[in-house]
């Protein structure tokens, strides 16, 4: 009876350990992603200034914008438009170019509705970009 005990606090501690370095890598990957969106610039137009090369990587579109009545929603884990940018294309976006934004009425709104108040967000889209040496 005392093996078994001691199996399975070994188990057990084991069990802990791994979990402890699995919470550690998550933070770890939340960090490096939070760094990489912070560095993310935003242009409306086609030049990034001090950054005169550059390789676009492709078309991005994401929530720039929520409504208040978002605030406590928590179906969308990671909102924002540079998340997105990073979700796409990982730390190899340094900007996002050509950007424009459109608003999207929620599902909750229907018909004709008076100018501005929709319920809804903008939604930003754009070019994302890695910047070239030299």
């Amino acid at each position: 009876m005392k093996r078994l005990m001691l199996i399975i606090a070994a188990l057990a501690v084991a069990g802990c350990s791994a979990v402890a370095k699995e919470d550690a890598s998550v933070k770890t990957r939340n960090e490096a992603e939070e760094a990489a969106v912070k560095r993310i610039v935003v242009v409306e137009g086609d030049q990034v200034p001090g950054h005169p090369k550059f390789t676009e990587l492709g078309h991005v579109q994401g929530v720039c914008v929520r409504a208040p009545s978002y605030d406590d929603d928590s179906s969308i884990a990671r909102i924002g438009f540079k998340h997105a940018a990073y979700d796409k294309y990982g730390d190899k976006v340094d900007a996002i170019i050509r950007v424009d934004s459109f608003f999207v009425t929620d599902n909750q709104s229907y018909g004709i509705q008076e100018p501005g108040s929709a319920a809804g967000h903008l939604n930003c889209q754009g070019t994302a970009v890695h910047f070239e040496p030299g």
